[in-house]
């Protein structure tokens, strides 16, 4: 319902309102779909009570006509009362969902950046609001300059000029703080590739919980945060917050770093860390280096993401015979790596990714992910065949796989016969035959 649509509603004043709409009014409201209203007495009690409706201006609010006029101005702006309930609900997901910094580490295909998408839709409400998350696939060439803040070189009439430009994550930050009753995502792919130090190295005195700014908890009618400009807003946001400290008796405390200025003179700018800014990472595993430096891994909640089967991911996982082989698979590689003295057996196991729309054992999918398994522990883990071997010969033997496994170059070649041999025999002659064959 529209709030036009409840206005005209209450001008009908020779007709009451319905209990059905005091309810949905109330729900509305209170951003709360087990609400129970069924008058207009307790209707105006709730919207005096809610935090999102100046108290001041409806205290001697008593009739309809009174109630029309201040639902009005969300008519005159195209707003509808849901908008109210939405912000309600967002603000409440940043009160509920506590982890600001997340970083989800295991071997490729756990389904890690599924989980974000799932925390981002469902714990923090950001389904329809696709401009509240950042992504970034973190690469050796990702810099300080690319995701905080650099300097840009152009040419104009033979002249040279050189600007200070804005990375997508002060960009994104600077975001979050207009929009302090919203939660705002940084999602940092593959951080394995670089170091976060490096990278958003401003951000991590300030990311640790008691260090961030709580400007969600500030009452929304203390200013128009559209007319400051970014410097302004931040000063307003320490000078409120101390107040609020002060009120509440606590010790007067807000985190601030100094971000200096590339190329102008005078004051170095201020950067707070909003307490609606998440920051979630994904990682696999590097052999040649931590995964997360020691200073951030304090900073951070560390999750390791290991394959799941069936028994959890039920319909999306099509085969429950496939998910037993791989199942089996991970079982014996862990094994046989924990039997090498291997001190971190686990980043050996396989993700289920690749496996979950295999239909059968022995089809063509089912052959395309075993091939990548084998060119995994071939070209990216450097495993010596031997090691894995009896691995290979078990499966095959097992599952009655026509498959040749006396060394890496026999796997391969037999596994790329089975998935590839209209690419391997791409000739003419062949590919009318193979056409000709499938009609």
């Amino acid at each position: 319902m529209t709030v036009g649509a409840i206005i005209n509603e209450l001008k009908n004043v020779n007709r009451k309102l319905s209990a059905n709409d005091y309810q949905l009014l109330g729900r509305i409201i209170d951003g709360n779909n087990d609400t129970e209203i069924f008058d207009y007495t307790t209707l105006i009690d709730k919207i005096k009570n809610s935090e999102y409706f100046d108290k001041e201006k409806i205290d001697d609010m008593t009739t309809k006509d009174e109630l029309i006029k201040y639902f009005r101005k969300f008519h005159d702006t195209k707003s509808e009362i849901g908008n109210i309930s939405t912000e309600a609900s967002l603000k409440n997901n940043i009160d509920i969902f506590k982890i600001k910094n997340l970083l989800l580490k295991g071997v490729p295909g756990t389904g890690k950046s599924h989980i974000i998408d799932n925390i981002i839709k469902y714990n923090l409400g950001l389904k329809d609001k696709p401009n509240n998350i950042l992504r970034i696939n973190i690469h050796s060439a990702s810099s300080n300059a690319d995701l905080m803040q650099g300097i840009s070189i152009s040419t104009k009439n033979n002249q040279v000029s050189y600007e200070e430009k804005q990375g997508l994550v002060f960009k994104h930050i600077k975001d979050a703080c207009y929009n302090p009753y919203e939660p705002f995502v940084l999602v940092l792919e593959e951080i394995q590739e670089n170091s976060l130090n490096e990278l958003i190295g401003d951000l991590i005195y300030l990311c640790e919980d008691k260090k961030r700014t709580k400007i969600h908890e500030l009452e929304s009618s203390i200013f128009n945060k559209d007319e400051y400009e970014y410097q302004e807003l931040i000063k307003l946001y320490v000078e409120e917050i101390k107040k609020l400290q002060r009120k509440n008796e606590e010790k007067e405390s807000v985190h601030t770093v100094k971000i200096p200025n590339l190329v102008t003179t005078g004051e170095n700018r201020e950067l707070i860390m909003p307490d609606n800014f998440y920051i979630f990472c994904t990682s696999n595993y590097r052999d040649d280096k931590k995964v997360i430096e020691d200073n951030l891994l304090r900073r951070f909640d560390v999750i390791e993401v290991y394959p799941k089967y069936k028994d959890t991911l039920k319909k999306e996982f099509i085969s429950e015979k496939v998910s037993a082989f791989l199942e089996k698979l991970n079982t014996d590689i862990y094994e046989i790596f924990e039997g090498q003295k291997e001190i971190h057996p686990d980043r050996f196991l396989i993700g289920h990714s690749n496996w979950l729309d295999v239909e059968n054992i022995g089809d063509d999918k089912f052959y395309k992910a075993l091939l990548k398994v084998v060119v995994e522990f071939k070209e990216i883990r450097e495993v010596d065949y031997e090691i894995v071997k009896k691995l290979f010969e078990d499966i095959i033997k097992d599952y009655s796989l026509e498959l040749n496994s006396e060394s890496y170059k026999d796997l391969v070649s037999s596994l790329q016969e089975k998935v590839y041999l209209n690419i391997l025999n791409c000739t003419e002659e062949y590919s009318k035959k193979h056409i000709s064959n499938q009609e």
